[in-house]
Parts: structure tokens; sequence; C-alpha cells
């Protein structure tokens, strides 16, 4: 399904990401929770991930790096807050001290809440990511967070179709 939306209120330092997928949200869940799932659709077409670790419980830290098809790698560190399942997933961004990235880290303590909502047997995913102030945000979606999740949410429609 491509029933995407993206929200980015002017007031608001969020940005809300909404898009409906077939499957039910048990196993919507276990795809955005398991590295083996998850490296088969996150990032952009062409990246690959030789780094994903996920310690997926409060307190728990996801470490992921993303290789470029020019072979540039980005790595990134997340903590997860908050594990519901099968109905939330909140982690805060915990950018690690990499120098040569310090231009295109995310905003420091953003804040991503994914809920998977039951949509009739179906599974609305709404990812809301929170800045700590809307010039944040701004830089968060200059860096391309919007076109990421379009792009990841591309690949996972592709993935869901060899499960």
């Amino acid at each position: 399904m491509t029933d995407q939306t993206i929200d980015i209120p002017s007031d608001d330092p969020v940005i809300v990401i909404t898009r409906t997928f077939d499957p039910p949200r048990a196993l919507m869940f276990k795809l955005f929770t398991d590295p083996y799932h998850l490296v088969r659709f996150w990032g952009p077409e062409g990246s690959t991930y030789p780094v994903c670790e996920m310690d997926v419980r409060p307190g728990g830290q996801w470490r992921l790096t993303m290789r470029f098809a020019d072979g540039s790698e980005y790595p990134t560190n997340s903590v997860y807050l908050e594990i519901a399942p099968p109905e939330r997933i909140v982690y805060r961004d915990a950018p690690l001290d990499h120098s040569q990235w310090q231009d295109t880290l995310p905003p420091p303590n953003m804040v991503t809440t994914i809920l998977f909502e039951d949509a009739g047997g179906k599974t609305r995913i709404v990812a809301n990511i929170r800045a700590n102030s809307v010039a944040a945000r701004d830089m968060a979606v200059k860096m391309g967070f919007g076109q990421m999740v379009t792009a990841s949410y591309a690949r996972l429609d592709a993935y869901l179709k060899t499960l």
C-alpha cells in the first residue's frame, strides 16, 4: 500500500509519518525488532548494514552502521526507552563520537516513537520523530529523515512480498 502521509507542523518540533501495511501488527512489530529482518528493508535503496545489534529492551542499545553504495559508512546509535509488543517502540538517538560525521549527525536527543496500530487486520505504522526544537526538527528534515523513512517503507513493501 502507498497511503503514506508526512506531517511537519510549523509550531511543533515533530515529523509524523503514517503508512498502512497489509500484514498484522505482530508481524510488523517483529520486523522492526529483529536485526535479521530490519537490515533487509531499513534505509535507502542500495544500503547494507555490516553492523546491526539490537538489545530490544528499555535501556538497551541499537547500534547500526549503514554502508552506502559508494562504500562510505554512517554509524548510528540509539537507546530504547520503551518496548510494548506489539504496540510501540520508543528510542532516543544517542550519536556516537565520530568526528567525520559531525555535520551530519542527527540533532541530539531526538526521540522516535513507532506505533503499530491495528487497522482491520492490517497495520498502520505511525512514526513520530520528535526533536527538542523546531530548528532541530528542521535540521532533521534537511538531512532527509522523511526521505529515509519513505525509502525504508518502499523497501519494506518489497521485503514483505518475500515472506
